[in-house]
């Protein structure tokens, strides 16, 4: 005699059978899953420190440009025959805000300041050199220093 055939259940032998897979993931889709998400968080993660480090050199830049305004306001507004006095007051401390500062102990920028006549123009001109110093003192302006220069003209004020 014969034995009847089994009756078809899909969950028993999933693999053998060709049947339906019973739901959910398996351990290798979730550990691959996992492996593509760190891999990912790595990638954003190591990114970070270049990042910072830009942000920080934009935001050094933008103080150094408003420290560079105050100081050539103070030139501009200063009467010409009172330069060499205003001149004298150097080095200027700022600290990371773009905020005088009294000592060089709680400043981020130190500013310096070098009046000389021009090759040309005789005594109504003045090129006062300007160099910030991050962190350090711009004496003498290296590489490493941001200048500027400045022309001041006798107006007769």
């Amino acid at each position: 005699m014969e034995t009847p055939p089994t009756p078809f259940r899909p969950d028993a032998h999933p693999r053998r059978t060709g049947g339906l897979r019973p739901p959910g993931f398996s351990l290798v889709e979730v550990l691959m899953a996992i492996g593509l998400v760190t891999f990912a968080l790595l990638v954003i993660f190591s990114l970070m420190p270049a990042g910072l480090a830009a942000l920080q050199d934009a935001n050094r830049q933008i103080v150094e440009t408003e420290i560079y305004h105050t100081v050539g306001a103070e030139l501009a507004s200063t009467p010409f025959d009172k330069l060499e006095e205003f001149a004298t007051q150097f080095p200027i401390y700022f600290d990371y805000e773009g905020t005088k500062v009294g000592t060089a102990a709680e400043s981020s920028f130190t500013v310096r300041c070098v009046l000389a006549a021009p090759e040309l123009g005789g005594g109504e001109l003045r090129r006062a050199t300007v160099a910030i110093g991050y962190r350090r003192d711009p004496n003498p302006p290296d590489a490493k220093s941001s200048v500027r220069t400045f022309l001041l003209v006798n107006r007769g004020i």
